[in-house]
């Protein structure tokens, strides 16, 4: 994963993890010592604050890596050091982001501030209380790091709407990728059942292959209950590029073809292929036209606040620094 986009998923970690069920707390942080940890441009960061964000970058990567990342190697970095980096590295743009807020007159709203209120008393909620604990925080102590967490996504694209897009390079990336966008974003018309049993899904192989009605087959055997609930809930369209990636295939079937069960994790998909629909240039144009702006932003951002944060001086306090507790 590029360094830009775990540092936006770590960034927006305590406000995706506010919405995420978890254990109930009903302890109380009063043992709690919240000292000095470090300083940032002379800017002290508390013990609870530099714990939030360890707090989500830990789970951050558990999410992505799986239990077994703890014991991974990174070019010489135990995963340990790895998320300290970028605890460390979060915290930095945020307070970078602070500044550049300030400086150009950059404020939460009455509604984004309700939001962050929110968040807050959920991520309380469903945190666990061991984790809280560590964390020494309540709803009230928890807001102004959700607010610094906002202000960055707000910093960060006002520095995006800064870039000013070449004209000429936009019109040569879209020639330069216009036949993959093309095949990738070419829309498939499909019917699904979804089954749980590999017998059952070869004996909906066979009943369709005899002209037996899909939809039917559908109401008899699907296993999602919500997409029977719909009016021909069987049917979806994808692009091309995520039909393969999703069903693990290198080739799409023929039009009216019937496949044989696709294995997704222990779930089974029998499909039909309906239609193929292959975009206009236009749309391929109007879509490699976002992606390239997008990406020019996303690039002209990290270096402004790569730039911002390279002359931040970082004072640790060793005795507290060193003694703090991990997250699993």
């Amino acid at each position: 994963m590029k360094k830009k986009g775990l540092l936006c998923l770590l960034i927006a970690g305590a406000m995706a993890l506010s919405a995420c069920g978890g254990g109930s707390n009903d302890g109380n942080t009063s043992n709690f010592n919240d000292e000095v940890v470090m300083k940032i441009d002379g800017r002290e960061i508390m013990k609870s604050e530099y714990m939030v964000y360890l707090y989500t970058t830990t789970k951050s990567f558990t999410t992505v890596g799986g239990e077994d990342i703890w014991t991974t190697d990174f070019d010489g970095q135990t995963a340990d050091e790895l998320v300290e980096e970028r605890t460390l590295k979060t915290l930095q743009s945020v307070i970078a982001a602070k500044k550049y807020a300030e400086d150009n007159g950059i404020s939460l709203s009455d509604e984004q501030k309700a939001e962050v209120t929110k968040a807050c008393e959920q991520f309380i909620t469903n945190v666990p209380q061991e984790d809280i604990a560590k964390m020494g925080i309540d709803a009230e102590s928890l807001a102004p790091y959700m607010e610094g967490s906002y202000i960055y996504s707000l910093a960060y694209k006002a520095l995006a709407a800064e870039c000013e897009v070449d004209e000429t390079e936009m019109a040569n990336y879209f020639e330069d990728n216009k036949a993959q966008m093309k095949d990738d974003y070419t829309v498939l018309d499909i019917d699904s059942v979804v089954l749980n049993d590999l017998d059952k899904a070869n004996e909906v192989v066979e009943k369709a292959k005899n002209g037996e009605d899909f939809h039917s087959l559908f109401e008899q055997y699907d296993i999602d209950e919500n997409a029977k609930q719909k009016e021909n809930g069987e049917k979806m369209s994808v692009y091309k590029s995520q039909f393969k990636s999703s069903f693990g295939v290198e080739d799409i079937p023929e039009v009216g073809q019937i496949t044989e069960p696709i294995d997704v994790d222990g779930t089974y998909f029998v499909l039909r292929l309906n239609s193929v629909t292959v975009p206009e240039d236009s749309e391929i144009k109007t879509m490699s036209d976002a992606a390239f702006t997008s990406q020019k932003q996303a690039d002209y951002s990290d270096a402004r606040f790569e730039e911002m944060m390279s002359d931040q001086k970082i004072e640790y306090v060793d005795e507290v620094y060193n003694n703090l507790e991990k997250f699993h």
